[in-house]
C-alpha cells in the first residue's frame, strides 16, 4: 500500500447547510482509500458564518485546499468538477401542512388561470370559432352550432396534449426523462448559482454591476 495520502474531492454546485458551522462533507464529496480517513476530512471545519448575515456563501477549491493543507500539509488533493459551490445557510422553516395545501392550492388556481387565459387569447387572435365553423359547413353542409364534434376533439387533444408534454404526473408519464418545468427550475436554478459567484468575485475586485 502507498504511503500516500491521496484525496478526491468534487465540489457541489449547491449545498444546503442547516447550521452555522459549515464542514467539508457538507459542501462536497470525497474519495479517498481509508474509511477513517474520509470521516475525518468530512468533519473538516471549512467556516463558522455568522448567526446573522447574508444566507448564502460561495466557497472556492482554493480555500477549501487551504483549509486541507493547513489539517495535513502531506495530502495530495485532486479536485473533480466544480471550482466553486454555493451554500445557502438558512435555517429550516417551521412548515405547517395546512399552509403548503394553501400555497399549493392558491398556485394551481393562479397557474390555470393564466394558462386559460393565454390559450383563449390566442384562439382568438387566430379566429380558431371561425376555422371550425367554415370547416364544419364545408364537410357536413349545415351551419355549426359552436358545440360539434371539432370543438370537443380540439379541447380534449388540448388537455391530453398538455398532459403528455409537460409529462409531469407520476402515474401518467410516459418517461422517466425530467419535466420541461423540471429543466427549465434546474436552469433558472444554475443561472442564479453562476450569478452568485461572478457578483462575489466581482466584489473581492471592487468591481460590481448595480
Amino acid at each position: 500500500m502507498s504511503g500516500k495520502k491521496e484525496l478526491f474531492v468534487k465540489m457541489k454546485d449547491k449545498a444546503s447547510v442547516r447550521e452555522r458551522q459549515i464542514r467539508l462533507g457538507q459542501i462536497a464529496e470525497i474519495w479517498c482509500e481509508q474509511p477513517a480517513e474520509k470521516q475525518k476530512w468530512e468533519r473538516l471545519l471549512i467556516a463558522q458564518v455568522p448567526p446573522e448575515g447574508k444566507h448564502r456563501y460561495v466557497f472556492s477549491a482554493l480555500q477549501v485546499l487551504e483549509k486541507i493543507q493547513s489539517e495535513d500539509s502531506g495530502a495530495q488533493v485532486t479536485f473533480v468538477g466544480a471550482s466553486d459551490t454555493v451554500v445557502d445557510c438558512r435555517k429550516k422553516p417551521n412548515k405547517h401542512a395546512w399552509l403548503e395545501h394553501v400555497k399549493t392550492a392558491v398556485v394551481c388556481i393562479i397557474t390555470f388561470v393564466g394558462a386559460a387565459f393565454a390559450i383563449m387569447t390566442f384562439n382568438n387572435d387566430v379566429d380558431v370559432g371561425s376555422i371550425f365553423r367554415t370547416l364544419y359547413e364545408l364537410a357536413i353542409g349545415q351551419p355549426s352550432d359552436g358545440r360539434t364534434v371539432l370543438e370537443w376533439t380540439y379541447s380534449l387533444g388540448l388537455f391530453l396534449g398538455i398532459v403528455i408534454f409537460f409529462n409531469h404526473f407520476s402515474k401518467l408519464r410516459v418517461s422517466d426523462d425530467p419535466t420541461p418545468l423540471e429543466v427549465q427550475m434546474r436552469v433558472y436554478e444554475q443561472d442564479v448559482n453562476t450569478t452568485i459567484i461572478q457578483n462575489s468575485e466581482r466584489k473581492e475586485d471592487g468591481v460590481d454591476v448595480r
